[in-house]
């Protein structure tokens, strides 16, 4: 998992430097959204680098990393010198457990071969069902981020998530910037084409490289392939963005999910042709969503989701307790219920053509966020209709601030709300959850922990809850108090 990659690595430190004048040739198709990049990578850095003290001591409950096979030592001295036939080694297998009554085991291989411009050879990591035919048929591809790899499986929408209902998780190195290459321990990894970046060589050609190949040499890991899907989060969600810009991803990705991204222009590309799959963005306040916001020129192939008061980095509400994470007790305002449900209704958009509900944007004013009394972000659909928020923001618990890491201020009292008990409360509560469900932006085992956790300690509100227990909110266990 996630906390355990830490606990064993830590996170790796980055210098930054200018970024190198790309040629007209180059492998990008687009710039790299500039400042906005720039500024997230760098925060990203400083976020991580705040674990490094705790680290060393919990690093001895660590899983270890993946065993080397004495063929990849070999492979790794006899890179592959000509031909451009792509090769998915032999990997290591590793049980992963049961989820849902489904055994999973992890593949950790290398991949080499040769992009349109250069050679390379990086590591893959497949997690699938052990008796392949037990899959659904769908594969999730996943470009690791620079700073904590595959945070789309680990940490958004997670392990039990996706494998209890039988998809394929698959990440592969595409850069060899921190983490972007998967698994720095395995030895004599390399790429030499696409660009270079920040000192390191990136080449998005080798994620639809990878796909293709999980659907010819990759079988008798994942089975039979119906579907293969993209996603990636901030840092790892623009080469996603740019094979779509490039027309690389059509005919490979059947629905591409960015998460928290910006600074591009998807809608324009499907106009284009460039792109024959679906796409669903699922964003957070603090990202700059100008170019993303549903124009209503791909209804049928576009989705756009912003949630008011989430930061960009959210509490991820599963990480130990022993492992002091920075953005732990920051704030109770996440996107990631509504990731979730909108994942599996893009699944069901490829699957049985459902749509998805109406893109959703907060409301504006001469470009300006309009703002509720309570200082909350006001959200709408498409077409401007006012629809529902986290339940929380709803009542007005509290001014919820986004950012890269959140924040809240202003919190209010049961009686503050206008409440004449904790049980009205509750029950108010309840109303907004079940407005927020029936609008899909959660799902039910998601409303139904998030109505749980309103009602853990008497008189206190949720956000009072999250604030004042938070071990017993995170767990889901009445306080102390509360249970007498």
């Amino acid at each position: 998992m996630f906390w355990q990659w830490f606990r064993c690595n830590g996170p790796v430190a980055l210098q930054r430097r200018s970024r190198p004048d790309l040629s007209p040739g180059h492998s990008h198709p687009l710039p790299q959204p500039g400042r906005f990049r720039r500024t997230r990578l760098g925060l990203w850095a400083l976020l991580l680098a705040a674990l490094m003290p705790a680290l060393p001591a919990a690093g001895a409950q660590a899983v270890p990393r993946h065993p080397t096979s004495s063929e990849a030592l070999h492979d790794a001295g006899n890179p592959p010198q000509g031909g451009t036939e792509d090769r998915l080694g032999r990997p290591t297998t590793t049980p992963l457990g049961s989820f849902g009554g489904i055994r999973y085991v992890q593949y950790d291989g290398v991949f080499e071969g040769r992009t349109s411009t250069g050679r390379f050879r990086v590591p893959y990591r497949i997690s699938a069902p052990a008796e392949p035919h037990r899959s659904n048929g769908t594969v999730l591809v996943e470009p690791p981020h620079f700073g904590v790899g595959l945070g789309a499986l680990n940490v958004y929408l997670g392990r039990d998530f996706l494998f209890r209902r039988g998809f394929v998780h698959a990440g592969v190195g595409w850069s060899t910037l921190g983490n972007r290459i998967l698994d720095p321990s395995v030895p004599g990894t390399f790429i030499e084409g696409g660009i270079e970046e920040d000192g390191a060589r990136v080449d998005d050609e080798i994620i639809t490289d990878f796909a293709k190949a999980l659907s010819s040499g990759g079988r008798s890991m994942v089975g039979k392939v119906s579907r293969k899907y993209v996603t990636g989060f901030s840092d790892s969600s623009y080469p996603i963005l740019r094979l779509v810009h490039a027309g690389a991803a059509a005919g490979v990705f059947d629905l591409a999910v960015p998460i928290t991204t910006e600074g591009f222009d998807p809608q324009a590309d499907l106009v284009a042709g460039r792109f024959d799959g679906k796409i669903v963005i699922v964003n957070s306040e603090a990202d700059d969503s100008t170019n993303l916001t549903d124009r209503g020129v791909a209804l049928n192939r576009y989705r756009f989701y912003v949630v008011a008061g989430s930061p960009h980095v959210p509490d991820p509400l599963e990480a130990p307790l022993d492992v002091p994470f920075p953005v732990r007790q920051t704030t109770p305002a996440s996107f990631v219920p509504a990731l979730r449900a909108h994942f599996l209704q893009g699944h069901d958009w490829v699957r049985k053509g459902s749509q998805p509900p109406t893109s959703t944007q907060l409301r504006t004013q001469d470009g300006i966020i309009v703002r509720d009394p309570i200082g909350n972000a006001i959200t709408e659909d498409r077409t401007g209709r006012p629809v529902p928020r986290l339940p929380f923001v709803e009542l007005g618990e509290a001014r919820f601030v986004s950012g890269f890491v959140g924040s809240y201020d202003n919190v209010r009292t049961v009686q503050q709300l206008g409440f004449s008990s904790h049980e009205a409360y509750a029950k108010a509560f309840a109303v907004e959850v079940r407005e927020y469900q029936k609008a899909r932006y959660i799902l039910p085992e998601d409303a139904a922990d998030m109505r749980r956790r309103a009602q853990l300690c008497p008189p206190l509100t949720f956000t009072e809850t999250y604030r004042d227990h938070y071990t017993e909110f995170v767990a889901i266990q009445p306080c102390a108090a509360a249970a007498q």
